[in-house]
C-alpha cells in the first residue's frame, strides 16, 4: 500500500431583564391580574433597544392578547415579556377559521416561528412565480395562554370511562413525531433555493418541483399538526392525536424520499460531466498515475492508482448545488505514522475535503477538464491536479 504523504503535493491557498415564564402546558404560577388587562386596544407601545451613537431606538411591540380558561381574551397593559404565560400561540386563519397553529414557550419564540413559516411561503411564491398562499395572509395576534390544558393529577382512575389516560399517551407519541418533523424541516428548508434553481433544468426539473411541493406540504403539516394536538389535549381525543402522529411521520418519510429522488437526478448529471479517469499532471507514459472518480447514486469515491497499487483518496456525496463534499484519509499535521499502510490504524485521520472541477487551457489551444482535491486543514490545501 502507499504512503499518502509521498503521493500528495500540497499547495497552501492564501487566503432589560424580563420575567422567566413557566414551561408549556403547565399552569401559570402568577397569571395576569385583572389590573394588567383591558378590553380596549391600547395605544401603540414601544420598548427601548440599543441604538447607534450611544442612544436608544424605540422598537414597536406588537399588540398581543391574553386568553383565559373560558376562551375570553383581553389586551394587556404590560409588555409581552412581563406576562406570565404557560405558552404562546399564533393561529393561521382562512376566512376567519383557524386551520393551523404556531406555538412557542416565549413571545419572541412564537414571533420567530411565525416568521419562519410565512417566510417560507414568501420565498416559495417568489421562486415559483405563484401567488402567496392566502392561508398565510390572516394570522391572529400573538396569544398568551394562562390556562393549562393538563387535567389535575388523580382526577381519574386507570381505565375510568372518559378519562384522559389513553389520550395523554397518544399525545406524548404525537408530540414526539411532530417534533421530529419540525427538526427535519430545519435541515430541509435551506434547500428551497437549490430546488428552485434545479426546477429550471430539464434533467432535474420534475424532481426539483416535487421536492419543493413536499417542503410546502411539510410546513403546512407542522401548523396543522400543532392545531390538531392543541385540540386533542383539550378534548382528550386519542384518535385525533394518533392521526396527527401518523401524518407527521408520513411527512418525514415523504420528504426524505423526494430529496433522495432529487439527489439521484442531480447525481446523474454530475456523473455524466465529471465521472471517469483523470491522469496526474506532470506524469508521463502509458502507466502514469491516475485518479478514478466513481459516482454511484449520490455516493462519490475517488481512488488513486499507480502501478499495481491503489488507495481511496476521497469519499463523499453529490450535493444539490452540484458540489462533491466528503472526507479524505490523510496523515495528521502533527505526530508520526506507526506503519506504512494507508489506514486509520497506522495514524491517518479523516478530514473534510471536496472534489472540484475546472477547465484549463492546453498548449494546443484547447481546454482540459481538471479534477482538484482540496483538504481542510488549518487552511485549505490542494493536491497536485489531475486532468483528462
Amino acid at each position: 500500500m502507499l504512503r499518502l504523504t509521498s503521493i500528495l503535493t500540497l499547495m497552501v491557498v492564501s487566503g432589560t431583564a424580563v420575567q422567566s415564564e413557566p414551561a408549556p402546558g403547565q399552569p401559570s404560577s402568577s397569571p395576569a391580574s385583572p389590573d394588567d388587562l383591558q378590553d380596549l386596544p391600547p395605544p401603540p407601545s414601544t420598548s427601548p433597544t440599543s441604538g447607534t451613537g450611544g442612544g436608544t431606538v424605540a422598537a414597536p411591540i406588537e399588540p398581543v392578547l391574553v386568553e383565559a380558561c373560558d376562551g375570553s381574551r383581553l389586551r394587556p397593559t404590560q409588555a409581552p415579556q412581563l406576562l406570565a404565560c404557560g405558552r404562546w400561540s399564533v393561529a393561521w386563519r382562512e376566512g376567519g377559521t383557524p386551520w393551523g397553529l404556531v406555538t412557542a414557550a416565549t413571545y419572541e419564540g412564537v414571533l420567530a416561528e411565525r416568521e419562519r413559516q410565512i417566510g417560507f411561503a414568501r420565498q416559495y411564491a417568489r421562486f415559483f412565480e405563484v401567488p402567496l398562499d392566502e392561508r398565510y395572509t390572516d394570522p391572529s395576534p400573538p396569544i398568551c395562554h394562562t390556562c393549562s390544558t393538563e387535567a389535575p393529577a388523580g382526577r381519574w382512575g386507570e381505565g375510568q370511562k372518559f378519562s384522559d389516560a389513553a389520550a395523554r399517551q397518544a399525545l406524548e407519541t404525537a408530540r414526539a413525531e411532530l417534533t421530529a418533523l419540525d427538526t427535519a424541516l430545519v435541515e430541509h428548508l435551506p434547500r428551497l433555493t437549490d430546488a428552485a434553481r434545479l426546477a429550471h433544468d430539464a434533467a432535474t426539473g420534475k424532481a426539483a418541483r416535487a421536492y419543493a411541493k413536499e417542503l410546502r406540504q411539510a410546513v403546512l403539516r407542522v401548523a396543522k399538526g400543532q392545531l390538531a394536538l392543541d385540540n386533542a389535549a383539550v378534548l382528550r381525543s386519542e384518535q385525533t392525536a394518533k392521526e396527527a402522529a401518523k401524518a407527521a411521520r408520513a411527512q418525514v418519510e415523504s420528504l426524505a424520499a423526494k430529496l433522495a429522488a432529487l439527489r439521484t437526478a442531480v447525481s446523474k448529471e454530475v456523473a455524466k460531466a465529471h465521472g471517469g479517469r483523470y491522469f496526474e499532471e506532470g506524469a508521463a507514459g502509458s502507466d502514469r498515475p491516475y485518479l478514478e472518480i466513481e459516482i454511484d447514486g449520490s455516493e462519490v469515491k475517488a481512488t488513486y492508482f499507480t502501478g499495481g497499487a491503489h488507495s481511496t483518496w476521497f469519499e463523499g456525496t453529490v450535493e444539490l448545488d452540484g458540489s462533491l463534499a466528503g472526507r479524505s484519509l490523510l496523515a495528521p499535521e502533527q505526530g508520526t505514522l506507526s506503519c506504512q499502510q494507508h489506514a486509520e490504524s497506522c495514524g491517518y485521520v479523516y478530514i473534510p475535503s471536496v472534489l472540484r472541477f475546472t477547465e484549463r487551457p492546453t498548449p494546443e489551444g484547447k481546454t482540459s477538464a481538471t479534477a482538484e482535491l482540496w483538504f481542510q486543514r488549518s487552511t485549505w490545501v490542494m493536491a497536485k491536479p489531475f486532468s483528462r
